[in-house]
């Protein structure tokens, strides 16, 4: 009866350490995103990992957690970090952690090749698996000014012409940084407070950099220039709705709106 006993004891526990390894299962990280996307374009990604307790997201051009990390050992490496769901703070070169099942909302501001880690990990963290893609980003090729409202300038000590009134008479320029005119505005006459809007639709390119030019208008000798301005385009969010430029000794104030 001792030996059937003893028997029966061991098959029990090898049975019982069988059911107990079947039931811990591989770990698999997974998960879908664009392949290829805009700068500052929003997207999601999804998590399609199976039998995963925890998750750390790795985003953008680096990577600092190994897959042979403990669970516990990548959250204490991270915990000085400062999760963000969206990306571009131009210290951290696109680059970013997040810790949960999904990060919402992602958005790479700087063009290139930038990379995406899934670490998955079981609920003691001693099973863990990732997964990594890649996600194409380029800067959008143009960009179109639908309309530019003028809300701060020097109104006082412009020309006061002739037979148009005593107030600066505004138009605008853009040029290229060679000189080359690609749109000139109407002409607002007797403009004697601000903000003065203009309806623009003209398209540039996003790459480049380009001058508006603000003048006041002259019957009878040359016309005034009464600000230069540099606009860089790549100042601009994809997707925005508008721009605001303000001159760094606040002397002139104008916002652009924006079609993408």
């Amino acid at each position: 009866m001792k030996r059937i006993w003893s028997f029966s004891v061991a098959c029990l526990v090898a049975i019982s350490l069988m059911w107990l390894t079947g039931c811990t299962k591989d770990v698999e990280a997974d998960f879908e995103c664009p392949a290829s996307v805009v700068s500052g374009e929003t997207f999601f990604v999804s998590n399609y990992s199976l039998n995963a307790y925890s998750y750390i997201w790795e985003f953008g051009d680096k990577s600092h957690v190994s897959a042979s990390d403990s669970y516990e050992t990548a959250l204490a490496a991270l915990s000085a970090v400062s999760f963000s769901s969206v990306l571009g703070d131009d210290s951290k070169e696109d680059y970013e952690y997040y810790i949960g099942y999904y990060p919402g909302l992602i958005s790479f501001k700087y063009a290139g090749e930038k990379k995406i880690i899934l670490h998955a990990y079981s609920k003691n963290g001693k099973k863990s698996s990732h997964k990594t893609k890649y996600v194409t980003v380029s800067k959008p090729s143009s960009y179109t000014i639908t309309y530019l409202e003028l809300q701060q300038i020097n109104l006082s000590s412009w020309d006061t012409g002739v037979s148009s009134g005593i107030e600066p008479d505004i138009y605008f320029k853009i040029t290229e940084t060679n000189g080359s005119e690609l749109y000139t505005s109407a002409t607002k006459y007797n403009v004697g407070e601000l903000p003065v809007k203009w309806q623009v639709n003209t398209t540039l390119n996003s790459n480049s950099t380009y001058r508006i030019e603000f003048y006041d208008y002259d019957e009878l000798d040359s016309d005034d220039n009464m600000a230069n301005c540099i606009f860089e385009s790549s100042y601009m969010s994809f997707g925005s709705s508008s721009y605001t430029w303000v001159a760094s000794i606040g002397s002139i104030k104008f916002t652009v709106g924006l079609d993408w």
